[in-house]
């Protein structure tokens, strides 16, 4: 049994917080000894529910140098001291160089994990590159940045796809409750869905699946998009939707009023259309649920389809050319089966979590022994 500690910015809802709750989970799970430091958030409530410790400490914040951390660093010191832990596992950059400035005086190893891509210029990164002994990337496009951009040696780096729970969806792929879910959002019930999933944040390409949408809908109106999620383009993307004239077509939904897999169950379609993928967590969830799905051709979601093999992919920030594919996919119900059967079945041969968890452990073990 080990002793580890996972370290985070924040446990508010995104894929950074989803992954740490559900390592924390497994870990436990398997046997071994979990806590969790964050800044807090409306996930902790989870691991509450799954026993597992959280300790809540003032790290929200983007400065990786800033007031924040000097002023939680020594309380940080003192959890990682007294504790007794073999192993820190660092989610952010800022959780990255506390860890660093904690093994620097404990000596307790550290891992990171890189979750996308971030800016080679950057005089902090290069100065202070705070990676740990090991550094596990979510994709092979990720794993090649830090190598290609940071100079990270390729035998520090260990790709291990973020699983995804799979017994959700081991039933069927559907829930129950279609209509009812449909009533409570407001779209209608017998209509062709087009759905997405994920921070309203410019780097999830919102504003490109609404022009297709748009333009797809100018042609064939008998079709609504389903948008879920909140971050800092809410507003503007509903402004964008009214001035098309489409917003009796377009509907938002914040995403905690009912599970993920209740929501991709009313897609007919699942749309991610990225400009920057580290690998596209809501598209492997969406995959599993046998959804037929077309991605932006970048970074970890063109990892994760084979076009016209399992899902369609599509040039990032062109409109047309994701218009084109929502189209190929409404009128063709053959091609719509045969790319829903194929993505659910790569999802449960390669995106466990239980295989996901295991790796991150061998990391964390492998980890321990080059600090002896």
């Amino acid at each position: 049994m080990m002793k580890i500690l996972l370290l985070t910015t924040h446990l508010n809802t995104g894929g950074i917080s989803t992954y740490v709750v559900n390592l924390a989970r497994h870990l436990k799970s398997g046997g071994q000894d979990v806590t969790v430091v964050s800044g807090g958030g409306n996930l902790t409530e989870k691991l509450e529910q799954e026993g597992i410790a959280h300790v809540t400490l003032d790290i929200r914040t983007k400065s990786e140098f800033g007031i924040k951390v000097w002023k939680a660093l020594p309380e940080l010191k003192r959890i990682v001291a007294e504790g007794g832990y073999d192993l820190i596992h660092a989610q952010t950059r800022v959780a990255q160089v506390l860890a660093a400035l904690v093994q620097r005086s404990v000596g307790v190893p550290f891992v990171s994990t890189c979750h996308g891509f971030f800016k080679s210029r950057r005089i902090g990164r290069r100065l202070f590159p705070c990676w740990g002994e090991m550094v596990i990337a979510i994709s092979r496009s990720v794993g090649s940045h830090l190598a290609e951009d940071f100079g990270v040696p390729e035998e520090r780096i260990r790709m291990i796809y973020n699983g995804i729970e799979l017994d959700k969806y081991r039933s069927s792929g559907t829930v129950t409750g279609k209509s009812v879910l449909k009533k409570t959002i407001g779209m209608e019930d017998e209509v062709f869905t087009v759905g997405t999933v994920g921070r309203l944040s410019p780097v999830k390409g919102h504003v490109y699946l609404i022009d297709a949408f748009r333009e797809v809908t100018r042609e064939h109106p008998q079709m609504q998009l389903l948008v879920v999620g909140e971050g800092p383009d809410e507003k503007m993307l509903k402004e964008k939707v009214r001035k098309a004239g489409i917003a009796d077509k377009v509907f938002f939904a914040p995403g905690n009023d009912a599970s993920l897999e209740e929501y991709f169950s009313v897609m007919d379609v699942f749309c991610l259309a990225s400009t920057s993928e580290g690998l596209g967590f809501s598209l492997m969830e969406a995959m599993a649920a046998g959804r037929p799905c077309i991605a932006s051709n970048v970074g970890g979601l063109a990892e994760l389809i084979v076009n016209s093999e399992d899902g369609l992919l599509v040039p990032a920030r062109d409109a047309s050319a994701l218009g084109g594919a929502i189209y190929n996919l409404f009128s063709d119900g053959n091609l719509r089966q045969r790319l829903s059967e194929k993505a659910r079945d790569k999802a449960f041969k390669s995106f466990s979590i239980e295989d996901s968890v295991r790796k991150t452990l061998e990391v964390y073990e492998e980890a321990a022994k080059k600090r002896k």
